[in-house]
């Protein structure tokens, strides 16, 4: 299944570029400190130059130092997203303990399942909702993370 519409500011893992604040400096320059601190304090080294998001630039990552292995993965197979793969999930998208409270892997799964099941542009309308409720909201057992 080819995906239709645009998915330049969508990574094949699930992660929404247009939402990150690496990316959003390019527009907000006051951000780019507060970025930075953040970054670096996860000891993510960041060259300070926005990101464009990993399908412009060949999944060359600039939190890491080569080509994003998911992103080779992907492309490699001919497919879109990680969620067109036979494998999927797999290992690569498995979350770790070390850095859960700040790495989105948990958010990617649920954005990954989200665009298979709703489509793209559907998904698209509601992704910046979905990471604010997931890094802003309160988790109620039943319903969900709830933004107050």
């Amino acid at each position: 299944m080819k995906t239709t519409g645009d998915i330049t500011l969508v990574a094949p893992c699930g992660t929404h570029c247009a939402d990150c604040g690496a990316y959003k400096v390019k527009d907000a320059p006051s951000m780019r400190e507060a970025v930075a601190k953040r970054l670096q304090n996860l000891q993510i080294n960041w060259k300070g130059v926005p990101c464009p998001g990993c399908r412009s630039v060949g999944g060359n990552c600039q939190f890491i130092d080569g080509i994003c292995a998911t992103y080779t993965c992907v492309t490699g197979r001919g497919l879109d997203f990680c969620f067109e793969c036979p494998d999927f999930p797999c290992a690569k998208l498995n979350p770790a303990a070390d850095w859960a409270d700040v790495l989105p892997h948990n958010i990617k799964l649920f954005n990954l399942c989200c665009i298979k099941e709703q489509g793209l542009a559907n998904w698209l309308e509601k992704a910046s909702e979905i990471r604010q409720r997931y890094y802003q909201g309160k988790m109620i057992i039943g319903k969900g993370p709830q933004l107050e």
